[in-house]
């Protein structure tokens, strides 16, 4: 009975332990599968990952995007340039017109000055020249350069004109050139104490043929002229289309325009009766 007494309290003992060790397990068993099923994702889910995304739809709030670069207006030169083009401005008809003046200015001048046989004329002359020493069994195609690039030109005394080349393998393509031009039609003649020097005979041109020269550069001095000022009225059209001029303006800038060419024509007319009149009297 003694033994009954003693034993039962410590069971008891054990008996109570046991529960709250078991109470304390579930407790944190639930609070972890709490936790577990709050992370987890219904099996009808796919993964956030793996789950394309779709373009979002635009809304209301969203800023709307820049508009695509349109085509219309291109192919039409005062359309695209209306910001920069001032109708009223005549300085480039003027710098149009000066363009023109310093390229015949500049014939008119060769033909006053030596005719044919000018050195600047001369150096211009087109020589072709084949490279050297090129690979495979095909000829290699020849390369043009000025005489200027291959000889000198020296005016000597008397009516010769000297080319003292820079290479001997210049020689023979530069006599080519002169032969078949028909400006110069002449067989350069070698000098007898200078292997790289060739000598052409300066032939004097009759007066009617330099006459001829001259009138043909004015002519061609003013019709240049004429397709400047058709091109500007082009821009001047242009521009009274789009609304930049008015009809009053555009014919008043026309008048201006108009002037600025009879102006040009009469200096024009002028140096041809003195170029004229130089190589009629030499």
């Amino acid at each position: 009975m003694y033994f009954v007494r003693v034993a039962r309290p410590a069971v008891r003992s054990l008996y109570a332990g046991g529960r709250s060790q078991r109470a304390t397990t579930i407790a944190s068993t639930r609070a972890t599968a709490l936790a577990l099923a709050h992370n987890a994702q219904p099996f009808s889910t796919s993964p956030s990952l793996l789950k394309k995304r779709k373009p979002d739809a635009p809304s209301k709030s969203s800023p709307p995007s820049a508009p695509a670069p349109s085509n219309k207006g291109k192919g039409t030169a005062a359309g695209s340039s209306s910001g920069d083009f001032d109708p009223l401005d005549l300085d480039p008809v003027e710098a149009a017109f000066a363009e023109v003046d310093v390229h015949f200015q500049t014939q008119i001048q060769n033909v006053l000055h030596g005719g044919r046989f000018n050195p600047d004329q001369l150096g211009a002359l087109a020589v072709s020249v084949k490279p050297d020493g090129h690979g495979g069994g095909g000829e290699a195609a020849a390369e043009l350069f000025p005489l200027r690039e291959l000889a000198q030109v020296v005016p000597r005394g008397g009516r010769t004109v000297s080319l003292l080349v820079n290479d001997k393998t210049y020689i023979k393509p530069i006599m080519s050139a002169v032969q078949a031009s028909p400006e110069f039609n002449q067989q350069p003649q070698r000098a007898e104490d200078n292997e790289l020097e060739l000598l052409l005979r300066v032939e004097m041109e009759r007066p009617e043929e330099l006459v001829r020269r001259v009138k043909e550069a004015t002519q061609a001095w003013r019709e240049r002229v004429r397709q400047a000022r058709t091109k500007h009225e082009k821009a001047l059209k242009e521009a009274r289309k789009n609304g930049l001029l008015l009809p009053d303006a555009l014919k008043k800038v026309e008048k201006e325009v108009q002037k600025l060419q009879d102006r040009k024509m009469k200096e024009i007319d002028t140096l041809e009766a003195q170029s004229v009149k130089q190589v009629s009297r030499n």
